[in-house]
């Protein structure tokens, strides 16, 4: 296939990472559709690349578990050169603080601007990258027991109201 990622096939993408996520995949899992080169993540002042970048991501995320990612609302910009789309997510997971003898919830709000590209070669369309451009916890969702920084269990990122 040629010309900018579609529409579908960035829908399809940004589902699976979801999926994966939610299964705490490893890098293996998300080889198909993730970029071979100069792939990225982007959170609260951190940044992880390439593959060594982005299983140091997953193994950080290890500590929740029950994970729920749904998407609930999508934009999409086609271009030759890279597709860009917007997303929010409502991300839900539980951990368990250190110490702890039970696990909490958070519930989030985030947003993602995600940059997408096609194998020249192949064909096949690929995920070059997302930053995460908000972040927030449902209201009485945060986490209150942040020993070392993680910008997953960050305080300081805003609050929302209560979603039904």
């Amino acid at each position: 296939m040629e010309g900018p990622v579609t529409e579908s096939e960035v829908r399809a993408i940004i589902a699976r990472w979801g999926e994966l996520h939610d299964l705490q995949a490893g890098l293996s899992a998300f080889l198909p559709f993730i970029a071979k080169t100069g792939f990225y993540l982007e959170f609260a002042g951190k940044r992880w690349e390439g593959y060594e970048g982005f299983e140091q991501h997953q193994i950080e995320k290890r500590q929740f578990f029950d994970e729920l990612h749904e998407t609930i609302d999508m934009r999409i910009i086609p271009d030759a050169d890279a597709t860009r789309a917007w997303s929010l997510t409502h991300w839900n997971a539980s951990y368990r603080p250190d110490g702890s003898p039970r696990s909490r919830q958070i519930r989030t709000a985030i947003e993602h601007d995600w940059e997408f590209r096609r194998d020249p070669a192949s064909g096949l369309a690929f995920m070059q990258g997302h930053t995460v451009t908000k972040f927030q916890y449902v209201q009485g969702f945060a986490p209150d027991d942040v020993q070392e920084y993680d910008p997953h269990l960050d305080p300081r990122h805003g609050r929302i109201r209560s979603q039904s």
